[in-house]
């Protein structure tokens, strides 16, 4: 057990890969988006209009084509991505901060 506690210190059990979650988010989210897109140009429009106008804030022309949902799931994986990947810098520099 000593040993064990030796190799694996509290700073390197509390660090996190910054690339992964930027990664996993990034993931997450642009499937998110893509679902909610799909749906989006199935329901009539009456139902999905108040989302359409909520989400076209950030990802312009989601849910009018295919192709526009489709660019903006590309451009949601970047959102998702920046987003992990700054939550996983702070997290590793308060975690060795607060260790």
């Amino acid at each position: 057990m000593l040993g064990f506690a030796r190799v694996y210190s509290m700073e390197k059990a509390t660090r996190i890969s910054t690339i992964g979650l930027g990664l996993a988010l990034g993931l997450a989210w642009a499937i998110g988006i893509l679902l909610v897109g799909i749906i989006a140009l199935i329901a009539p429009d009456f139902l999905v209009d108040p989302f359409r106008d909520m989400f076209n804030i950030f990802y312009p022309g989601w849910g009018k084509s295919i192709g526009l949902t489709l660019v903006m799931t590309v451009w949601s994986f970047t959102h998702g991505f920046v987003g992990g990947f700054l939550i996983g810098i702070f997290y590793n520099i308060f975690a060795k901060k607060f260790n």
